[in-house]
């Protein structure tokens, strides 16, 4: 699990970081709550919002999936986003989108 945790904080400092550039003047912290299967990522700033889930305890993804949010307690299960262990890029103009949440399927 240190694996894991240390995986998350990069991508929270990422985010923090991504949101920075694009809107060096507004405030918005991203940060992890750990559940029983999933680690809900959220977005806080004058509201809270769930930027997605990543997967801990869920036998059909891999530990470290990226699932995206189908609501405020659930990710959508259709399929994962990314993975965390294995890098999910947030900084740069190719993934700028990702700083609001997980890719959409195409």
């Amino acid at each position: 699990m240190t694996q894991l945790n240390e995986a998350v904080g990069v991508l929270l400092n990422d985010l923090d970081k991504a949101f920075k550039e694009a809107y060096p003047t507004l405030t918005r912290r991203y940060i992890a709550k750990e559940g029983k299967k999933y680690i809900k990522i959220i977005a806080e700033d004058n509201q809270r919002t769930v930027w997605g889930f990543i997967n801990m305890a869920n036998d059909k993804f891999k530990v470290g999936d990226i699932l995206m949010s189908a609501g405020w307690s659930a990710p959508a299960l259709n399929k994962a986003r990314g993975n965390v262990l294995e890098g999910y890029e947030v900084l740069g103009k190719r993934y700028h989108m990702r700083m609001y949440g997980p890719d959409y399927l195409i």
